[in-house]
């Protein structure tokens, strides 16, 4: 599998986790958002009910006293009120103990509207009072129902409670689990490109310092895909080419050093024997017939040396070549590090949506808290009004007692809507709290985000030198190559040479009868041989020393 299919396999494995973290925060919240906005509104509507029952109780009693239309028209808005709650709310139970509450307060509460209805039509303040008293059934029946709802909403705010907590340990071990997948992944990927790679790096270093003994390792399949594979064997075909060309080369300095020491012990014979060419002229013929033989021999050494340096400027041009090859693969490596840095930044970036997701719920407790003061605030502002009627009721004396017991009531009704808004407002802060638990998981989920992006960019560095390495190979390729072809160049021209010293030995040869008068003119020849063959040993030793960095 190539480098940029397994980057992108690591890279989409967190994120689709992520993403099904998100989708399972937001619907737990979505739902347990509207359960309790209906909750709520369902015990808000209790005690609205229970408040509308009291003040018809209150204006029943106000209205037996004073039977005035105006009156008549307030009582008749009442029962209307108090009708409308009582099927609003029976719409809302969900119980069976609510049920059965609310039907047997909907049945006395019919029963009682219908009596008096009618005592309003026969204008009987009497029965209009009776059935004053007779209220406090139905209340008594609300006053159960309360009881029970407050516990069935107790119910169910433990519920979410458990929802909650549940929420927030499946949310700390998935981010957990996402964590570790990703570190697992992250680090089987990177020592299986790092290995490798480590182990050509530390040949490529022996290589620079003119190592050549050591061993890559087992090659991988040639087949393989993978690109770090790929390099791995051009880097050991590498090596072992320029092993057997710098064994090559040292082959042939070796024999080209000898071949000298044998020539110019030969071109000293010559010399000697040029002085004494006046008294030998026979002696000469020989030796010139030797010399021309041991030459041709020498013309046939250097031609196959030459063939030998062109081989290995070859193999050093391939060489310099599978370098490129190297330096191109290291580059698509950091290229295919790059995007992987891209999928991490994605995850960053879902780690920043659900952070936004849990402070976008944070603000609906705040409103719901909000409103809870809203409606604590009403409550003790209808205290205080209730305060101020019972003071005008008492001032009014006998005429206000039934105001006074309305004022009564009202204070009562407002007591009842502080205790269950001061409960509404112990839940907002359980909910605060989850969703700040909520929150620092989000925030270790980014920092830890930002980490793997610093890890890979310690890779990406990591590549950034492999490919300066890489390169510095290259060029070391490069000048070895740039050395073989000059070195052949020079062997030529030695070849040429001895070409010469041959043609000079024939004609040496084939003219004996003319040796006595040339033998001047040979002698200088002799000295230029020599200062050649001088040249080529110093070559040869120029080699050598270059070769003497290599350790094979």
């Amino acid at each position: 599998m190539r480098i940029k299919n397994r980057l992108t396999i690591i890279g989409l494995i967190p994120l689709i986790l992520s993403m099904l973290i998100i989708g399972y925060i937001v619907s737990q919240l979505i739902n347990m958002h509207t359960s309790a906005k209906d909750d709520v509104d369902t015990l808000v509507r209790t005690e609205q009910l229970k408040g509308d029952m009291v003040a018809l109780q209150q204006t029943l009693t106000y209205y037996a006293s004073t039977p005035s239309e105006e009156n008549r028209q307030i009582l008749e808005n009442a029962m209307k009120t108090t009708t409308s709650r009582v099927d609003t709310l029976k719409k809302r139970m969900v119980t069976t103990e609510q049920k059965r509450y609310m039907n047997t307060l909907e049945i006395k509460y019919t029963e009682l509207k219908n009596k008096t209805e009618k005592a309003i039509e026969e204008r009987n303040p009497a029965e209009i009072r009776r059935q004053s008293s007779r209220i406090s059934g139905p209340l008594n029946d609300l006053y159960l129902l309360n009881i029970e709802t407050n516990e069935w909403y107790d119910g169910i705010l433990e519920a979410n409670k458990q929802k909650i907590t549940f929420t927030i340990w499946t949310t700390v071990i998935g981010f957990v689990v996402v964590v570790i997948v990703s570190v697992t992944s992250s680090a089987i990927l990177t020592r299986r490109i790092t290995k490798p790679i480590n182990n050509m790096v530390r040949n490529a270093q022996r290589m620079a310092e003119g190592d050549l003994t050591g061993n890559i390792g087992e090659i991988q399949d040639k087949k393989s895909k993978f690109e770090v594979d790929q390099l791995q064997t051009a880097f050991h075909h590498m090596m072992l080419n320029l092993r057997e060309t710098v064994q090559s080369v040292q082959v042939a300095g070796d024999n080209l050093e000898s071949f000298t020491h044998e020539v110019r012990s030969q071109m000293t014979n010559l010399a000697e024997s040029a002085g004494q060419v006046a008294v030998s002229t026979e002696e000469l013929a020989k030796g010139s017939q030797s010399i021309s033989e041991d030459i041709q021999s020498t013309a046939s050494l250097m031609a196959t040396m030459g063939d030998e340096f062109s081989k290995n400027v070859k193999q050093s041009t391939a060489s310099a070549a599978d370098g490129r090859l190297a330096l191109a693969s290291v580059d698509h490596g950091r290229t295919s590090l790059q995007k992987q840095q891209g999928y991490a930044r994605s995850i960053s970036e879902s780690s920043d949506v659900i952070l936004k997701a849990v402070e976008s719920f944070a603000t609906f407790t705040a409103k719901i808290e909000q409103a809870s003061h809203s409606v604590r605030d009403i409550a003790e502002q209808t205290n205080l009004l209730a305060l101020n009627a019972a003071i005008e009721a008492a001032r009014a004396g006998e005429a206000g007692r039934g105001f006074s017991v309305v004022a009564e009531e009202v204070r009562k009704l407002a007591e009842d809507s502080a205790v269950a808004t001061e409960g509404i407002n112990r839940m907002v802060g359980n909910i605060q709290k989850g969703v700040t638990g909520i929150m620092e998981a989000s925030r270790k989920g980014q920092e830890l985000s930002n980490q793997q992006l610093t890890s890979m960019t310690i890779t990406e560095d990591a590549f950034q030198e492999i490919s300066v390495k890489v390169s510095a190979i290259h060029e070391s390729l490069e000048v070895l190559e740039h050395d073989m072809n000059a070195s052949h160049e020079r062997t030529e021209e030695v070849a040429s040479a001895i070409e010469n010293i041959s043609a000079i030995t024939e004609e040496t040869a084939a003219g004996t009868e003319e040796i006595s008068s040339s033998t001047e003119e040979q002698l200088r020849y002799f000295e230029h041989m020599t200062k050649r063959i001088e040249q080529l040993n110093e070559m040869t030793e120029e080699m050598k020393r270059k070769l003497e960095r290599f350790t094979l």
